[in-house]
């Protein structure tokens, strides 16, 4: 009698510890198949986009001749990825970027620089010059240029500011709205040239500031190139971007 009840002890653990979540030995749910046609983006793109959906039983496929992708996974997932594409595999959006270059002077170095009038540009750029007097030596600002130009999503443009500045922009992709960017967030890749002709007329500039940037569509940005901390003048470019 102890010998048997001592077996029945062991066996009620062992199917305790291999019994599955729940204590139910039913059959995981099946899965299914479905195809997804990405029209607008890359098709590696939308895999990323995808693979933190599925589930540890799911698997995915790329036909990069029909631009599909081939899911198996359980129902509810792969409605999860219907949606997750939705978002995501939508035509490119046209962004326009407004630029405008402020040239900062260090007033310390004995001479009055021409500031900015009032009517040369907006109140809220007098505010960021204004406020970039505050926070740096360089106290006294010219207006460089300013200019809009609508860039599609993927592309890339050149904007003349001055005959000596211009200004390269790619927009990389457009992160559709969320809680903390309510118009969507662009990726730009942004690069600043200072413009001159060598001996022979080839273009001997030099890229000033070269960066990329997330930006908070309508959200105002200013990024700033000096040669040093000492140089006595600097640029400062402020964009703003929106998403259309």
């Amino acid at each position: 009698m102890i010998r048997r009840a001592a077996l029945a002890s062991v066996l009620g653990l062992w199917a305790w510890l291999g019994a599955p979540a729940g204590g139910s030995l039913a059959a995981t749910e099946p899965t299914q198949v479905r195809t997804f046609e990405v029209r607008f983006r890359g098709l590696t793109d939308a895999a990323e986009v995808v693979g933190p959906v599925l589930s540890s039983a799911g698997t995915m496929k790329l036909q990069p001749r029909l631009k599909t992708l081939v899911v198996e996974d359980r129902p509810d997932v792969l409605v999860r990825v219907e949606s997750v594409l939705r978002a995501f595999d939508v035509p490119p959006r046209n962004v326009e970027v407004t630029l405008t270059l402020l040239l900062g002077s260090d007033t310390r170095e004995g001479r009055a620089a021409q500031g900015i009038g009032p009517e040369a540009i907006s109140r809220e750029i007098r505010g960021i010059h204004e406020t970039l007097g505050d926070f740096t030596k360089w106290t006294n600002y010219e207006l460089v240029g300013s200019q809009a130009v609508t860039v599609v999503e993927g592309q890339g443009a050149a904007v003349q500011l001055s005959e000596e500045y211009r200004v390269s922009l790619e927009v990389s992709s457009v992160e559709p709205p969320s809680a903390t960017a309510p118009q969507g967030t662009v990726h730009l890749r942004v690069v600043l040239r200072r413009l001159s002709r060598g001996a022979a007329g080839e273009d001997a500039g030099e890229d000033l500031y070269s960066t990329r940037i997330q930006l908070q569509a309508g959200k105002l940005l200013t990024v700033g190139a000096a040669r040093s901390p000492e140089s006595r003048k600097a640029l400062f470019l402020t964009l703003r971007a929106r998403a259309g």
